[in-house]
């Protein structure tokens, strides 16, 4: 008994070495698949696309998304079947791919070397452009000329909007409704006639994820059909005489110029605004001493008050899904913040636009098989919605919540617009491209106008429904009486 207490001290360092050990073990993609800085020589990124067939596997890929590891992923794990879509540094490629093979998870390369597909597409822009007209939109109808089938810098956009201003004064107001970290003015442009009766609102923003070029691009599209489109189409006349729209093309221009300065793919996919660096400490175990990590940046489509911090977000200030310190802690979400509950009694339809993966999505995201109580009405306006986007090109979007499509996330912009603002129509669109398309993120500027048509098309239908659940009907007949005697 003597004897084994004077060796009982080393038995004991022994089991606390296999514990930590076993933990190393299981953490090991984790600690491994963390980003160099950006100092130092180049690296080169891959995108692989995943294919997980169980459900141990989906949980795997979603453990990663949520963990440290800073693997970049393009389109998130969701269930046993779908595919997962993740960038990875050269440093990193390795450990990956053995960290996929032990779970034996499939994988193909989508994209073998993403810095030389962004230089080509950036070098195909730079060519001589045409200006891209649709042969039923002709330019001689416009007062002004915009390439709406590329992808504008954020002074462009913002020169645009006080263009088409200056050119259509009797249905457009262009505003600053807030400034970004970095200073830049947040413009909302307002599309509407006036009227004698209170007009129900619709807000529609693009480009809160950085990214997401072909986001703030379908947005323009949508500003130049309602605003151009008045004389010619009674649709569109319709539509700007009953309702107002508020509309926000480029919510986070701090991080949309941020992706357009470098062809480095860590600059190129950026998904957050950029607000100064946060940082955390790691502890690095018990023998070393912690240390410090900082990052930039919060996901703006995480920082919504409503079930913040629950679900699908991260309180690490370097995950490519930070949610930020508190809820609305960002400046371009407490801008849509104030405008929106100044207006909430008035604003009916809340429409946000991202990419990519074909969905249109409607409340509650933040947990699965979760409905607001008048789901089935929001179901039917969605199937119509992608059903007219269809009819466009045969483009095919899945319908539900996201949390039932892609993944659960809470603190997101349509959620809390429901939720908290009590907008009834209150829906995300993931645009262009879809799983199989191999580009993700650097959609060519070729599939803007089909992108941004049949997304308008999905809009319309939605607009219509806003109309005859909150237009009056002898208000309703009343203009379209107006608009044919005008035509």
């Amino acid at each position: 008994m003597k004897r084994w207490l004077h060796f009982w001290p080393i038995f004991l360092l022994a089991v606390i070495f296999a514990s930590i050990t076993d933990t190393v073990a299981k953490n090991n993609l984790s600690t491994n698949l963390t980003k160099s800085s950006t100092t130092g020589s180049k690296s080169s990124f891959t995108v692989y696309r995943l294919n997980p067939v169980t459900k141990q596997q989906s949980e795997f890929l979603h453990d990663l998304l949520v963990s440290n590891t800073k693997l970049d992923f393009w389109k998130a794990p969701k269930v046993a079947g779908g595919q997962v879509h993740v960038m990875v540094q050269e440093e990193m490629k390795d450990k990956f791919l053995k960290s996929m093979k032990a779970h034996n998870i499939s994988y193909s390369i989508m994209i073998s070397d993403v810095e030389e597909k962004i230089s080509k597409l950036r070098e195909k822009a730079n060519r001589s452009r045409q200006y891209n007209w649709l042969r039923d939109d002709p330019s001689s109808l416009r007062r002004v000329h915009f390439n709406l089938a590329q992808y504008h810098s954020y002074t462009e956009i913002a020169n645009y909007l006080d263009q088409l201003n200056a050119a259509y004064p009797d249905r457009t107001t262009v505003k600053t409704i807030g400034l970004t970290h970095e200073k830049r003015p947040i413009r909302l442009i307002k599309i509407g006639r006036p009227r004698t009766f209170v007009k129900a609102g619709i807000w529609i923003d693009g480009g809160i994820h950085a990214r997401e070029w072909v986001s703030p691009a379908t947005v323009l599209y949508m500003i130049d059909q309602l605003v151009t489109q008045y004389e010619v189409n009674p649709q569109i006349q319709r539509l700007v005489d009953e309702m107002d729209w508020f509309v926000v093309p480029l919510l986070n221009p701090d991080g949309y110029e941020y992706t357009r300065s470098s062809t480095n793919p860590e600059v190129r996919l950026w998904r957050k605004n950029r607000s100064p660096m946060s940082c955390r400490i790691l502890p690095n175990g018990m023998f070393s001493r912690p240390r410090q990590e900082c990052c930039q940046g919060v996901d703006l489509n995480r920082n919504y008050d409503w079930q913040y911090g629950i679900e699908g977000s991260s309180n690490d200030p370097c995950s490519e899904i930070y949610q930020g310190p508190y809820a609305f802690s960002e400046p371009e979400t407490r801008a849509v913040h104030e405008f929106i509950s100044k207006r909430r009694d008035t604003i009916k339809t809340f429409l946000t636009f991202h990419s990519y993966s074909q969905i249109l999505m409607y409340p509650f995201g933040h947990r699965e098989r979760t409905y607001t109580s008048d789901v089935d009405d929001l179901r039917s306006t969605a199937l119509q919605a992608a059903n007219a986007l269809r009819a466009a090109y045969g483009t095919q979007y899945t319908v539900g919540t996201g949390a039932d499509t892609l993944y659960p996330a809470s603190g997101g912009a349509e959620d809390w617009a429901r939720g908290r603002m009590g907008i009834k129509y209150s829906y995300l669109f993931e645009l262009r491209p879809g799983g199989e398309v191999w580009d993700g993120f650097l959609l060519d500027e070729s599939q803007i106008i089909p992108t941004a048509r049949e997304a308008f098309e999905a809009v319309k239908v939605i607009a219509n429904r806003t109309s005859a659940m909150f237009t009056p009907k002898n208000l309703r007949d009343e203009i379209r009486e107006t608009v044919w005697n005008y035509l």
